[in-house]
């Protein structure tokens, strides 16, 4: 396949991913009323994905190298075809729990493979802000799927029905096409691995990618219960908003390219987390939903600002432990802060909401620190 081919099916992989992610957002009340689980035990599931998440990252980070890109791929479509089966015929909490976490390591593996695969391409065809605002895509897609599913009173089981339909086609495509390669590097040791972390410029970057993840996951995955329980919109409704956050988000992640060039990568991050804690503030004070949409706009370049900062500035051989790592951060920021604000949102939703003020003022910390280091000490 060209790498123009190459580029497509990754950013349709991406979008189908997450449509399989973004579908546990708008299902969560769904899920504590058919198993009645209360907040905080529900707060295990996104806490359970990210574990998975990090998991296949970190330890995938020092095999995928040797595995192989396309196989390591194919063995996420695998892992993530028996989650969506075991959510389908789940009939305890117990086996959602178990299937969530098999869309983590398979969630995991993947965006680490495509990311690194993308890397590879010609510089000219890399939109990294595109690549993201195909995860923005699958966000859309996800909860008007789910609204339609609720309004016409379907079991909610039915919607990871379609998913496991798409993914196995993908399964399949992958197997006949190999629309990536499977490209192979020399393991990196685990000594080297660490001589790696311990430069600044890929510890700085890995701390943004950790507290904005975190962040991002706990606004989305409470949002349904904000809307429900302190703005008293209706399940339906709510499912609505959150679409429309991630039209909004995924925008805003299109048009990345653009603010980089106006901005630069780093003054992107910057001037958007600054955007994102007034949009907040905003949002709680006034209880509308239009703020909402702000925070997702805000949210949007973050993400592939700092993805493209870092991926075009380290050397190719490293890429796959670096995304490894760098996906495993958002998994430790997601266990960390975003079950932080399912527990905290069980006694007051408004108080969990403004854990991400703390969070993107250390980002922009962490920023103005990563724009006085030198490239050179990142390669």
């Amino acid at each position: 396949m060209t790498e123009k081919n190459t580029r497509n099916f990754i950013y349709i992989s991406m979008i189908l991913f997450s449509m399989v992610m973004n579908t546990l957002a708008p299902l969560m009340t769904s899920i504590q009323e058919r198993f009645s689980v209360s907040i905080t035990i529900s707060s295990s599931l996104p806490f359970i994905s990210t574990f998975g998440t990090m998991i296949s990252n970190f330890i995938g980070s020092f095999f995928i190298a040797q595995i192989g890109y396309k196989n390591f791929l194919i063995g996420a479509l695998i892992v993530l075809i028996m989650g969506l089966f075991l959510f389908v015929t789940a009939f305890s909490f117990p086996m959602v729990v178990l299937s969530v976490f098999l869309f983590g390591v398979a969630t995991g593996a993947a965006f680490m493979t495509l990311t690194s695969a993308f890397s590879h391409l010609d510089r000219k065809i890399q939109n990294f802000g595109f690549l993201n605002a195909s995860f923005g895509i699958g966000g859309i897609i996800a909860p008007l799927l789910v609204s339609l599913f609720l309004v016409m009173n379907l079991d909610f089981r039915f919607v990871y029905f379609i998913h496991l339909i798409l993914i196995s086609l993908l399964f399949i495509f992958v197997l006949i096409y190999k629309p990536i390669q499977n490209i192979k590097y020399e393991a990196i040791k685990f000594k080297e691995a660490t001589g790696i972390i311990r430069k600044k410029f890929v510890y700085l970057s890995l701390l943004i990618f950790l507290f904005y993840s975190g962040s991002e996951i706990g606004i989305i995955t409470w949002s349904a219960n904000l809307f429900h329980d302190v703005f008293n919109y209706s399940k339906e409704f709510s499912s609505i908003i959150i679409s429309l956050f991630w039209v909004v988000f995924t925008f805003g992640r299109a048009i990345t390219e653009f603010l980089n060039r106006k901005l630069t990568e780093l003054g992107t991050i910057l001037y958007f987390s600054i955007s994102l804690i007034i949009s907040l503030a905003l949002l709680l004070i006034f209880q509308h939903f239009i703020f909402f949409l702000f925070v997702g706009f805000s949210l949007s370049a973050i993400f592939p600002s700092i993805q493209k900062y870092s991926n075009q500035n380290l050397p190719k051989r490293i890429l796959g432990m670096y995304n490894g790592l760098a996906f495993g951060s958002t998994g430790i920021g997601a266990m960390i802060i975003a079950t932080s604000m399912g527990v905290i949102g069980d006694i007051n939703f408004n108080i969990s909401y403004a854990i991400p003020f703390f969070t993107f003022a250390i980002i922009i910390f962490i920023t103005q620190k990563l724009g006085k280091e030198k490239l050179d000490n990142g390669n």
